[in-house]
């Protein structure tokens, strides 16, 4: 499989926001990257040619985007509802 630069670009910024998220995780994929690397993608898996491909390139970057804010929320911590004010309890 042949990526363009900024595709490349973009694979290498979420490489390394998973690899500080999730270091399991990482190796998994680490793992299996070297594991099918010789591998042709099957047919099921790639796009369609679409005219000018700009449908699929519109397509994946929403799909990154929708990954690299999944993954800054995993980074922002939750916050709980405030405990009521203990002053007004009756």
């Amino acid at each position: 499989m042949v990526l363009s630069v900024r595709e490349q670009r973009q694979l290498d910024t979420i490489r390394e926001a998973v690899s500080r998220s999730d270091v399991g995780l990482a190796s998994k994929l680490a793992t299996f990257g070297r594991l099918t690397a010789g591998e042709p993608m099957p047919d099921r898996e790639q796009l369609a040619r679409l005219a000018g491909q700009a449908r699929a390139w519109r397509a994946t970057c929403a799909a990154m985007a929708r990954f690299i804010a999944w993954l800054d929320r995993m980074d922002t911590p939750r916050v709980s509802p405030a405990e009521p004010d203990r002053e007004h309890a009756v």
